[in-house]
């Protein structure tokens, strides 16, 4: 293997992990300003007016601009059939979703809430984005999950199988916990166990694009040559 190969299988490493670096954005807020903020729900920390709000929104985008090239790579590494093209074409709807909400902020960002419910002005725009996002990121993670059962790799199935139960369990209670102003600490900490979910899983994506082009075939050859009397 040449250097010249050798670079070229670090940049789906580097993709898949700024990807996910960028997406888990919210740290930067919980450092400068402490646990405290758990309460706010991340698209808020991008609402005009809030402090390095063109951060959070530049993340977002950067996290598709960094998803949609390394598609390509994740495709090849996966078995052939529907399910792979599901995987990228999900991931694909994940990107230009997470874009779309990352232009078109919420209008209202944190502020104290008294009332049982949360009644701040929202977005339809960026609701309806992030919803389609995360929906797509959910399809595409079934599909690898499935695709991967049979001839791995393992550790992609397994991944992504956690990946995918945390991140469905987590918007689960975020959905049921949104609409109470008295539950916006639950509603916080769900939504960032979810983005933390989708992080680590866009890593994953990137270390399983690195994998160089049809060693998936050669192995499953191998074990095909294995099982042959």
């Amino acid at each position: 293997m040449t250097g010249a190969t050798r670079r070229l299988r670090r940049a789906p490493l580097l993709l898949g992990a700024c990807a996910g670096v960028l997406y888990a954005n919210f740290v930067l807020d919980w450092l400068r300003r402490g646990p405290a903020t758990l309460g706010h729900m991340v698209s808020e920390l991008a609402a005009p007016g809030e402090p390095s709000a063109w951060v959070y929104r530049g993340a977002e985008v950067g996290t598709a601009a960094l998803v949609l090239p390394l598609l390509p790579s994740v495709r090849a590494a996966l078995p052939a059939g529907p399910a792979r093209e599901v995987v990228a074409g999900g991931a694909a709807v994940f990107a230009v979703g997470a874009a779309v909400a990352g232009l078109v902020p919420t209008p209202c960002g944190p502020r104290p809430v008294h009332e049982e419910v949360d009644t701040r002005p929202r977005s339809s725009l960026h609701d309806g984005a992030s919803a389609v996002s995360d929906s797509g990121l959910y399809v595409a993670e079934a599909a690898a999950w499935l695709s991967t059962r049979r001839h791995g790799p393992r550790w992609f199935h397994r991944g992504t199988g956690a990946a995918l139960v945390v991140g469905t369990a987590s918007s689960l209670v975020f959905a049921r916990a949104r609409p109470s102003g008295r539950l916006r600490g639950v509603t916080g900490v769900a939504q960032r166990v979810n983005v933390l979910a989708i992080s680590a899983w866009l890593g994953c994506l990137g270390l399983l694009a690195a994998r160089a082009p049809g060693e998936h075939d050669a192995v499953r050859g191998a074990r095909a040559d294995a099982r042959v009397p």
